[in-house]
């Protein structure tokens, strides 16, 4: 379903907004508004980013493991 909307996506732009054809116009109405109800009511945290600054020669690690082998109290790994 995403390859579609995306389609329809470019679609609307280039012929709505760039070629000023009214049903394209509606179409890419259509699908921003839905992209963005979709996004609003999904179920779940958003997407987890961890920030740190790196000095000269320290590194990272970085792991992903299943969230059945969390340990703690915090949420689930990613």
């Amino acid at each position: 379903m995403g390859l579609a909307v995306g389609s329809l996506l470019g679609r609307g732009l280039r012929r709505g907004l760039l070629g000023g054809q009214r049903r394209w116009q509606v179409v890419l109405g259509l699908v921003a508004l839905t992209r963005l109800v979709r996004r609003v009511v999904r179920p779940g945290p958003g997407p987890v980013v961890h920030r740190r600054r790196l000095h000269v020669g320290e590194g990272i690690e970085i792991r992903h493991l299943p969230p059945a082998a969390s340990d703690g109290p915090g949420p689930p790994g990613r």
